[in-house]
């Protein structure tokens, strides 16, 4: 394997990828709002991704150990979630039973082909893992590129027009995954069989570390949905949330480029805290600012909240997770610890919404950011015991 190759194929892949994401799932929240649904409808609406993102991961993840392949995974991910997109921009009028089936199909296929393409990665060889915050940051640089393009579409000729531009690069993903290489497996090991899944949960680390980033994710929901809502409320326009989400993406890209040195210079656990303490100060930011151009202001401290939480949830769990369950270990904690919020953060913030108010709301959810940080000194308290605590011989 030439990696030198590899690593500039895996970049370009994270870019196509992250384009066509925009396409897909990069403004279903503004959709439902200029649909016509009220808060707590929304709410009901994006809660059904959960069961989407709480299945599909572990079904698909078990599949990619249980065959020892990700490539045909992802394949297969991405060729259902288009499917999936290009019927929902189709129906542009208000119909909420159709709305939640599809909404969810989309939301939760696009959380698990994310975690699969992640996966995919970092188990390639342990020198794309070592670099995976660099690869990542491709990722933001697609993201960032593609958000303006997609509100412009939307502005001139609807949201119907996103279908089908992501029919179109998916078509283009599909042929550029044909030249990576696939995650490395170990073809001679005993196949997995779905009652191993229960391994992981045994492990005191990886609950702890999966509970950590279960409410982290409470607030990040909130992000994605709260903050849209109250950008909308205070006059902002499709146009402005796609600048505000380019704008994230593009301050995310320093910290995924020093992701490796910063890594070996602090450690994850070090960043995820940080991370989280950010994360904590942002939200209080979205509950004080009353423009839509200050919330994008606040939106800036994505340099300190996104790259440290993504690159050391993969690092993390990839670390609490056995040999042969790698891909299992990320899916399973994703379904958890993205699928749980999809499902709660919805409901709750819509109601929230709805009875007290968006600034109230957002000041309430710097409380997850608290929960986070005292899991996360159970955690080091955990690991400091063990290592003290000398093996019986």
């Amino acid at each position: 394997m030439n990696k030198r190759r590899t690593m500039m194929l895996l970049c370009g892949f994270y870019v196509t990828t992250f384009i066509a994401t925009v396409f897909t799932n990069g403004y279903m929240q503004t959709f439902l709002i200029r649909l016509g649904y009220d808060g707590t409808e929304r709410g009901m609406i994006t809660a059904g991704i959960s069961v989407v993102a709480i299945l599909s991961p572990i079904i698909v993840g078990f599949l990619c150990d249980r065959f020892k392949t990700v490539k045909k995974a992802y394949n297969v991910t991405l060729i259902l979630l288009t499917i999936v997109a290009l019927f929902l921009y189709q129906t542009t009028k208000k119909d909420f039973f159709m709305h939640l089936i599809f909404y969810s199909l989309l939301g939760g296929l696009w959380r698990t082909i994310m975690t699969i393409q992640d996966t995919w990665a970092i188990e390639i060889d342990d020198y794309f893992k070592d670099r995976y915050g660099r690869i990542r940051a491709f990722g933001a640089i697609g993201w960032m590129i593609a958000n303006p393009i997609g509100g412009w579409c939307i502005e001139q000729y609807g949201y119907s027009v996103l279908g089908w531009v992501a029919a179109g690069l998916a078509i283009f993903n599909l042929a550029y995954s044909m030249i990576l290489p696939d995650a490395t497996k170990d073809k001679n090991a005993a196949p997995v069989k779905f009652s191993d899944l229960r391994v992981l949960f045994k492990n005191s680390d990886y609950v702890l570390i999966v509970l950590i980033f279960l409410f982290i994710n409470m607030m990040a929901n909130a992000d994605g949905i709260t903050v849209v809502d109250k950008m909308m409320n205070l006059g902002g326009k499709e146009g402005m949330v796609g600048t505000r989400s380019s704008l994230q993406a593009l301050v995310e890209l320093p910290l995924f480029f020093a992701g490796t040195i910063l890594l070996k210079r602090f450690g994850d656990f070090k960043l995820l805290m940080f991370g989280v303490v950010m994360y904590i100060v942002r939200f209080a930011g979205f509950a004080f600012v009353q423009s839509p151009e200050l919330i994008v202001v606040v939106s800036l401290t994505q340099l300190f909240t996104f790259p440290l939480i993504m690159i050391t949830s993969r690092t993390l769990i990839n670390g609490a997770s056995p040999a042969n369950l790698k891909s299992s270990g990320q899916t399973v904690a994703t379904s958890i610890y993205i699928g749980v919020p999809s499902l709660i953060g919805p409901i709750l913030t819509g109601f929230l919404i709805d009875h007290i108010g968006t600034d109230a709301t957002l000041a309430f959810v710097t409380v997850f950011g608290v929960i986070a940080l005292l899991l996360g000194f159970v955690y080091s308290k955990q690991k400091k015991t063990t290592v003290e605590t000398p093996k019986q011989i």
